[in-house]
Formats: C-alpha cells, structure tokens, sequence
C-alpha cells in the first residue's frame, strides 16, 4: 500500500546532524530539527526529519538533486501555508510532489553519491548537510514531504515514494514523493533538495507507482546503461520540449475562441528522424492533445505544434510530451509569472 498521511510540515529548521558510517553502516540519516510554533516536541522542544542517505539493497547510493531559485507552480502554491503539517491529497493539480510526473526537474541530471567517505564533495552528506546549515544561519522557512511518524514528533520517507523494489515495493504510489524546498527570505528564492534511491525506476504504472517492465533505473538512466531486455524502456529524451506559448494575444485556447491557439515546440535529438504521429502532449490537468497528422522530425529539427482544444494554464503549469506507447518522453514546468505576459513564448532550454 503507499505511504501513510502523506502531507507537507511548514517549520523554522533549528539543527541538523548526519550519522557517519561508523555510526550507523546500514541505514544512516540526515537528521534535521525544527521548530513549527507548536508545543510538545520531544527533541529539545523540536521535531525531528529524518533524511535517508543510504539505501539497503545492494545498489547503496542515493540520486541527489539540489535546484536553486527552483522555478515551478508548487512554489506560488507554498507561500500561503501556515507553520504546521499539511495533509496533502496524493493527486495531480495540488500539492503533491511526483518525480516523474510533476516535471520538476531533469531527471537525468542527478548526481549518485555514496553515503559518507572521506574527502570532500564527494558523498551525500557533502552536498546536503551544507544546504541544510544555511536554511538555519539565514533563518529559512522549510517545506518537508513526506510520511509523518504515528506520534508526529516528526516526518520521513522525505524522498522518492515510487518505482521501489523488493521489500520497500509496498509502499510505492503516484503523486506521494519526498522532497525538501527552501525558502530563504533573505533573497526571496526557493531552493529544493530531491532524493531518490539509485534502485527505484524512472518509468512507472500510473495507478501503483511500480516500476513499467524493462524501465531504467536511476542509476542505469544516469550513467547512460541501457536495461538488458526485449521491452527496455529508456528515458533518453529523444524529443524534448524546447518552448511554448502558452499566452497568445487576444482569446484562450478554450472552446468557441477565434484567437490564436497554444502552441509547443520539439526539437528531434536524435541523430536520425523519427516520426511522432500518435503521440500526445498534456497540460496540467492530464487531458491530452494527440498529433493526429503524419509529422516527422528531420535530425536537430524544431517543429510547432498547435494544440487546439487542450488549454495551458496562465496560473502556471505543466506540459508532458508522451510517445505513441504512453511512455513518457520529455515534461517541463511554468510559473504563473512566465505566463504573464501575452503572446511571449516561454523558453524551457
């Protein structure tokens, strides 16, 4: 079944310590601190993170990404939360976090890390507990998802809640996953710290959150391994989506408008061309705009495409692009500040 009372704690970060290897050698965490105006906790007056950094299957590592100024819908979203935790409906348009559907960040571009060696940026504990300590020095506001403890004298699972193997497969699910987003008043940005573990699959089913049949895994997509298997899935990126207007001049893109439609621009990575009749673009309701005609793609080439009848958000949103077998091939975001301004075309790369 997939975690419990999923939800988001709103709260001032007040400490932070990492178990090194000697102190824990299975399954070490980041454990960080913090305080949300409530009485009653039970570490010193706080409550208590606890931030995997090791994995205990035979793939150990972690995938770590650290986004500054994260750019995204969620964000507008999180300023209007009081401190406390938030029960969040694990579905899409809300709250929720989804590492593969929720476009909210490059999923190739994670780093793999180990848990604690020595030197210096060289493991997971190297990269986040630097970040941690400076949303406490400049008195950071901290968004922490996750599954909170029975007690709720804290918050875990802060990381990748699907595509999991073995044992932890029980607990996988779609829209559910970890994550740490930072506000730093200082500069008025948010910062965000995503983890998954280097087993979990980066295509899976969009009712259980468990891994497709020959889906890469992260450490596979990141370190450019093909699955070995007749019915490999890949997240090459074979298309990507470069821009969009999402704002055109005069009418929306909603039914009965005479004005200019929306419009999204792919570019073929790929060194030969590739045919993309079938596939499907879906905005941040899910509903999907099919390219119906007979369009291929030369190599390097960018094509437009209008989607008619399919609506982008002004509000911010997302925008997916899926192959003709459903399988998910590029996504982006926007925020409502980039859809301001009518008939200005977002760039995404």
């Amino acid at each position: 079944m997939p975690i419990k009372n999923y939800g988001v704690w709103v709260a001032k970060p007040v400490r932070v310590s990492a178990e090194r290897a000697e102190e824990d050698p299975k399954s070490p965490h980041i454990h960080l601190f913090y305080d949300d105006g409530s009485s009653g906790g039970n570490f010193n007056g706080a409550r208590r993170a606890s931030i995997n950094v090791k994995s205990k299957s035979a793939l150990s590592e972690l995938v770590f990404w650290l986004i500054r100024d994260f750019q995204h819908p969620i964000v507008d979203k999180l300023r209007d939360l009081d401190v406390g935790f938030h029960d969040i409906p694990s579905q899409l348009a809300g709250l929720a976090l989804d590492y593969i559907r929720g476009n909210l960040m490059e999923l190739r571009t994670g780093s793999i890390l180990p848990h604690d060696q020595p030197g210096g940026r060289d493991d997971i504990i190297d990269y986040v507990m630097p970040e941690l300590e400076s949303a406490i020095n400049r008195g950071a506001t901290i968004y922490l998802f996750g599954e909170p403890y029975e007690d709720k004298q804290g918050i875990h699972n802060i990381h990748m809640n699907q595509g999991s193997q073995a044992e932890f497969k029980k607990f996988n699910g779609v829209w559910q996953d970890g994550g740490v987003l930072i506000y730093f008043p200082d500069a008025d940005r948010f910062d965000a710290i995503f983890l998954a573990f280097a087993s979990q699959a980066v295509h899976t089913d969009e009712i259980t959150g468990h891994s497709l049949s020959g889906s890469q895994n992260f450490a596979q997509l990141i370190r450019g391994e093909v699955p070995d298997d007749e019915t490999r899935i890949t997240d090459d990126m074979r298309v990507a989506i470069i821009a969009a207007l999402v704002n055109p001049i005069d009418n929306e893109n909603q039914p009965g408008a005479t004005g200019k439609p929306e419009k999204v621009y792919l570019l073929n990575r790929l060194p030969q061309a590739i045919g993309i009749k079938g596939w499907s673009l879906l905005n941040s309701s899910d509903t999907a705009y099919t390219i119906t005609d007979d369009i291929t793609l030369a190599p390097g080439e960018v094509k437009m495409i209008e989607i008619k009848g399919v609506p982008l958000t002004n509000k911010g949103g997302l925008i997916s692009l899926l192959d003709n077998q459903g399988i998910k091939v590029d996504g982006v975001s926007y925020t409502k500040n980039q859809a301001s301004k009518e008939g200005e075309v977002v760039i995404f790369r």
